[in-house]
């Protein structure tokens, strides 16, 4: 990888927000067609520190605008149309204004983020920052790291960088075998 560009080779997710989880997954469900969306209530990444060094211990973190969340917590769908995964992120708690500011009140669903898969997340890092950017929030699910880039000036959305372990591409190939399996 040597520019931004490059951080958009590996498409798999479109991201957005919503202010009602039930309802966003059932629109999915029943306007979209989707499978049965898999929820998980209350993600919290709030609380802990970055690593000090490469190759130390994960743990879960985020960093918001530079800052390291305290509290910081999610509500969250999962769906899959074929190799594309929908995630629905509802705001619950903290640091989430990444999230909060772009509801639309009432509605089922708004875009927020194209999301995509690297290799290596540090490699992706060196590129923003070589770019003259900065992650408006990074962190580590223990799973996934995960950076977003605010291209809402330019792109009119954020851009999520992600490169996942071994569990959460299982993961992800589970959702996409699930709505793979409906086609048939």
């Amino acid at each position: 990888m040597r520019t931004l560009s490059d951080l958009f080779r590996d498409f798999m997710q479109l991201g957005y927000v919503t202010d009602d989880i039930d309802a966003a997954a059932a629109f999915l469900e029943s306007s979209l067609g989707t499978v049965e969306c898999v929820k998980h209530f209350t993600s919290s990444l709030g609380g802990g520190p970055p690593p000090s060094g490469a190759g130390g211990p994960r743990a879960p973190f985020v960093v918001v605008d530079g800052a390291t969340a305290d509290e910081w917590v999610i509500d969250v769908a999962l769906v899959n149309a074929g190799p594309t995964n929908l995630e629905i992120i509802r705001p619950v708690a903290g640091a989430v204004d990444l999230y909060r500011g772009v509801v639309r009140p009432g509605e089922p669903a708004t875009l927020h983020h194209l999301g995509f898969r690297v290799d290596d997340f540090d490699e992706a890092s060196a590129i923003v920052t070589a770019s003259g950017r900065s992650w408006a929030q990074y962190g580590d699910s223990g799973a996934i790291r995960f950076g977003y880039l605010d291209m809402t000036a330019e792109l009119g959305h954020f851009v999520e960088v992600m490169e996942l372990d071994e569990e959460a591409a299982r993961g992800f190939a589970h959702l996409e075998a699930a709505s793979n399996a409906a086609q048939h």
